[in-house]
């Protein structure tokens, strides 16, 4: 069931850093399908919380497994 927190995380850092790369590489996020399009106004905010939500998602996999190893 780890790999279920993994896929998450990973999906919460794509859509946490794929806006931001895309607005750096000079095209609209806008056009594209991100979760931070729904909150206009505080796309940088939501894309701070998607981020650390992926990172706490993948580094909590990563204490289980340490843990299970003993």
């Amino acid at each position: 069931m780890l790999w279920i927190l993994d896929i998450g995380g990973v999906l919460l850092l794509l859509q946490g850093i794929a806006p931001v790369v895309q607005r750096m590489s000079g095209k609209d996020p806008e056009e594209s399908f991100f979760i931070v399009n729904s909150f206009p106004g505080n796309e940088g905010l939501a894309s701070a919380i998607l981020i650390l939500g992926g990172i706490a998602l993948l580094s909590a996999a990563v204490r289980v497994r340490r843990a299970r190893k003993g």
